[in-house]
């Protein structure tokens, strides 16, 4: 969602300010801004739209000095305008935030009965006139941060200027990532860690109640009691080529073509079992429940996992859409129940609030994560990598096939010992093996994807439908469909068509019919007719056999390599990726910036 980026140092600013605003564009924006310290005082440059119009803006009104902080804003309180964007000021004092202050109506009420002149219609704009309120009273400008800290409800990362300390940045966290990042000569602060690839030597994860002050020489961290803190190092990604879209021009579609890459990285990580064996110190012998928690496409691809665990372990899994999850009442913890967050960012806010409660309660957290220097992978007590590396395009295609290997090869884990003989574990770990190849192989029928997509520019609305496993990705691929392409898209286990869905189905709806276990195709078949029967349009995603099964009601095909039935899903991916990249494109539409979206969903 909303980003950071600042800098401290004795070089200018404002394009490094910008560059790092470039780099945490596809988290999602509507506005972009800065202000940097100099010798007259806080220089502040914004914009409605996008960085490039902000960087325009530094042409002919230029921001000189060392020291800065900069802005991306997707809109919660007002609507995107230049006035609200990021930073906000008070005399003296500028501001970014990310998150949300719940309780800013009565603070702007006290606050503009002591004088406060009110601009924008954020919530943040009352963070720089605490502080300013406090600087008045005598207090400096980090204790100043630290009294209006206190004052805030809600969640917060804060990054703060005042002209009182020319060369410092002041910042403050509860909630919302915030990293600490120390280069050549300068430090930086950044709400991504990804966007201090290539610019600083590493980074600390400021943790919640954290302050910092930044200055070119240093970072000096300190806990919610004002101690002095040395938080661990983390690793930051040695270049930048991941924000680059290279010949393909989008980064949905180099993300896309970059899979078989990644799953072959992935079964190298996970294959022999020993790395699940190190990080997942639990007798699975002793598991009765599996509880997967997480939102949007990492909720579905837990819901994969689900038959797959249940089918080879035997154990019971249940799947909590985060968002709700973290507001029902919890049952009373039973010994063998552990939980399984998933989430690509690790910050998700709904998802990191259901493993506080967890971990309250007492039941094992493991996270699923692609940063690894996120908030859940610090706070799960076992974290499991993606290692799908940044993911740049906002509808997620990488993340979600990683997550989906991943959960496969821990399905594997949690069956061994379950399952009868090591045969069948070592026969699932060959097919997973084949998947690169398999994924290949799908990418190479871009073409038919390509003209399905065209049949797709001037439709209002598709259907997707499987069963089993095959649910779960037919929801995939209406998610990715409206993300994209903002055309309506709804998906169903097919066997409830006809206990409500088919009233919407006529000739111009296309419904995409996923093909997928062997056993459950002449049931899939069978309503496929009922689609066809309706008038709708029956576009049939699945191998030679599952076209054949459907070849009489068929109106057009997404053919698939013969897969084995483990690892079909994985394969079946790829062309609902596509399908929703190349109809997004030829209607004209930013696909990998997709409307009122953001990649990171750090706020509720």
């Amino acid at each position: 969602m909303c980003g950071i980026f600042a800098i401290a140092g004795d070089r200018e600013a404002a394009p490094v300010l910008v560059e790092g605003l470039k780099r945490l564009e596809y988290r999602g924006y509507d506005s972009a801004g800065l202000a940097v310290t100099g010798g007259a005082g806080i220089a502040v440059r914004k914009e409605a739209g996008n960085v490039s119009l902000l960087e325009r803006l530094l042409q002919s009104e230029p921001a000189a000095g060392g020291t800065g902080i900069a802005h991306t804003r997707w809109a919660t309180h007002g609507a995107p305008a230049k006035a609200n964007s990021h930073p906000h000021v008070a005399p003296g004092v500028a501001v970014v935030h990310n998150g949300i202050v719940e309780n800013h109506g009565a603070l702007r009420n006290d606050l503009a009965r002591d004088g406060a002149r009110f601009v924008s219609e954020t919530d943040t704009e009352v963070i720089p006139w605490l502080v300013r309120m406090a600087m008045d009273r005598g207090a400096a400008p980090w204790t100043a941060l630290n009294e209006a800290a206190s004052m805030l409800e809600g969640s917060y990362a804060v990054a703060m200027l005042a002209e009182s300390a020319p060369g410092e940045i002041f910042a403050v966290r509860k909630g919302s990532p915030l990293m600490a990042g120390v280069g050549e000569g300068r430090t930086f602060l950044s709400s991504d860690l990804n966007a201090l690839a290539g610019l600083a030597t590493c980074a600390i994860a400021l943790e919640d109640g954290d302050t910092a002050r930044l200055t070119a020489d240093g970072i000096d961290i300190r806990d919610h009691a004002g101690r002095p803190v040395n938080r661990p190092l983390i690793d930051v990604p040695g270049a930048a080529n991941a924000f680059d879209a290279g010949e393909r021009g989008h980064f949905m579609a180099k993300e896309i073509f970059e899979q078989p890459q990644i799953v072959e990285n992935i079964n190298r990580l996970y294959r022999d079992g020993t790395m699940l064996e190190r990080l997942l110190p639990i007798d699975f012998s002793r598991v009765r429940r599996i509880n997967f928690v997480a939102c949007g496409s990492s909720h579905y691809a837990t819901a994969a996992a689900r038959h797959w665990i249940q089918g080879l372990a035997g154990i019971e899994c249940a799947v909590h859409i985060a968002s709700e999850y973290r507001y029902e009442s919890l049952p009373q913890l039973y010994p063998g129940e552990v939980a399984v967050l998933v989430s690509q960012s690790g910050e998700t806010a709904d998802t990191l609030a259901v493993l506080e409660r967890l971990q309250q309660i007492g039941m094992p957290v493991i996270a699923v994560v692609n940063e690894m220097g996120s908030t859940m992978a610090r706070q799960a007590d076992m974290a499991l990598p993606l290692a799908a590396g940044p993911e740049i395009g906002v509808a997620s295609t990488k993340a979600f096939m990683a997550q989906l290997v991943v959960l496969a090869h821990f399905a594997l884990h949690v069956a061994r010992g379950r399952m009868p003989g090591g045969q069948a574990i070592g026969r699932l770990r060959d097919e997973l093996s084949t998947l690169p190849d398999l994924i290949a192989a799908a990418l190479h029928n871009e073409p038919a994807v390509i003209e399905a997509a065209r049949r797709m520019e001037n439709a209002s609305s598709a259907l997707f439908v499987g069963r089993g496993p095959f649910h779960a990705l037919a929801a995939e691929g209406a998610l990715k469909l409206k993300e994209t392409s903002y055309i309506h898209a709804e998906a169903f286990a097919a066997g409830e068509l006809k206990h409500g869905p088919l009233a919407l189905v006529d000739e111009t709806m296309p419904v995409f019919v996923m093909a997928g276990s062997d056993t459950m195709l002449p049931k899939l078949a069978s309503n496929a007719r009922e689609i066809a029967a309706r008038g709708g349009q029956v576009i049939v995603v699945g191998d030679r056999e599952g076209m054949l099964s459907m070849a009489d009601v068929a109106t057009g095909a997404l053919t698939l390599p013969r897969a084995p039935e483990f690892v079909r899903p994985m394969v079946a991916t790829v062309p609902l990726q596509l399908l929703s990249y190349h109809t997004a494109t030829i209607r004209g539409l930013d696909v990998d910036r997709p409307r009122n979206l953001a990649k990171s969903v750090t706020v509720e």
